[in-house]
């Protein structure tokens, strides 16, 4: 008997001791920290093409994990393909034209210039001497006035003549000019960046993700044609989760910005995930109806959001966490 009462006095005593500390850690804990709750929330990313067309491809779907840089979709882009071909053509032909400019006239060229010269001034020689026979010949009456004209017309012709040939060759010779060469410049400048605007939209008919994260909704479909900017996937930034939860009035001079946070969730008890206070709303509201009871909903609460570091991004959103800010005792 005595032995049966001496274990129920152990007991008690156990059973007590582990109350007295449980109450004991649990009101330091309430010295040291602030306990709120809220689900996990991601910032999304709605991605769609630059430009209208048909979805030709759709690469992943929803719930699935997608890296940066990861083709997610593309357009039938068939016809900008040949409007990217053209330009190239293009500007190869700009680059030709110029290096023409640049290295001048040929010596065949110039050499035929000035064959063409010494058969001017070889035709005007003999344009000249019927020219002033014809003019001997009509002081003396022997040819009338039209014929006279008609070797004066020849001669003028024939100095025109040479004087263009010697033109020529004296342009030959020195080369194109300057401004030639520069509005060549200018042209394959205009080429090239034709040929880059063109290269732009063919390359934004393949959409790929900006970042690293999780497809949280398909808004297209295969074969669908969409407009400029329609979303075709939402992709969802696991990297950086953050939690929206909300502080009470008499509680707030307890939080500040940068604001050292502990994350526990359900989903992996025991993990603790590091956090940091990021904003705190200015504005109070009333308590969420889902977030507290029904005695606590007419009380004035301010938003705060604490973002999360999940470099494994085990943290999904919508997934109920806990959060302990940190306060100094």
């Amino acid at each position: 008997m005595a032995a049966k009462i001496l274990r129920i006095l152990l007991i008690l005593v156990v059973v007590g001791s582990a109350v007295a500390v449980y109450f004991y850690y649990f009101e330091k804990r309430e010295q040291k920290g602030l306990f709120l709750s809220g689900n996990m929330e991601v910032t999304e990313l709605r991605l769609g093409f630059k430009q209208p067309g048909r979805i030709e491809t759709l690469d992943t779907d929803e719930g699935r994990r997608v890296g940066q840089g990861d083709r997610l979709a593309s357009l039938d882009c068939r016809e900008l393909e040949y409007v990217v071909n053209q330009n190239r053509a293009a500007v190869q032909e700009a680059r030709e034209r110029l290096s023409e400019n640049r290295a001048g006239f040929r010596n065949q060229e110039i050499e035929q210039a000035g064959a063409a010269l010494r058969l001017a001034e070889a035709e005007l020689v003999k344009l000249k001497k019927d020219y002033e026979r014809a003019d001997a010949l009509r002081r003396g009456g022997a040819v009338p006035v039209s014929g006279y004209d008609t070797a004066l017309s020849a001669y003028q012709a024939g100095l025109a003549r040479r004087d263009e040939a010697a033109e020529k060759l004296s342009l030959l010779r020195e080369g194109t000019r300057k401004e030639e060469i520069k509005a060549s410049e200018y042209r394959l400048r205009q080429a090239e960046a034709a040929l880059g605007a063109a290269e732009q939209r063919f390359d934004d008919c393949v959409l790929y993700a900006p970042i690293s994260g999780l497809i949280l909704r398909k808004d297209a479909e295969l074969g669908e044609s969409i407009v400029a900017g329609t979303p075709v996937f939402v992709l969802g930034d696991l990297a950086n989760p953050w939690i929206r939860v909300y502080v009470k009035e008499d509680k707030l001079g307890l939080v500040k910005i940068g604001q050292k946070a502990e994350v526990t969730t359900d989903t992996y008890p025991g993990k603790i995930y590091d956090g940091t206070v990021s904003f705190i709303s200015s504005e109070a509201e009333f308590t969420p109806r889902n977030v507290q009871t029904t005695e606590e909903r007419v009380k004035l609460v301010f938003a705060v959001k604490v973002k999360v570091k999940n470099p494994a991004q085990d943290l999904k959103p919508g997934m109920p966490a806990d959060v302990r800010l940190l306060v100094d005792e």
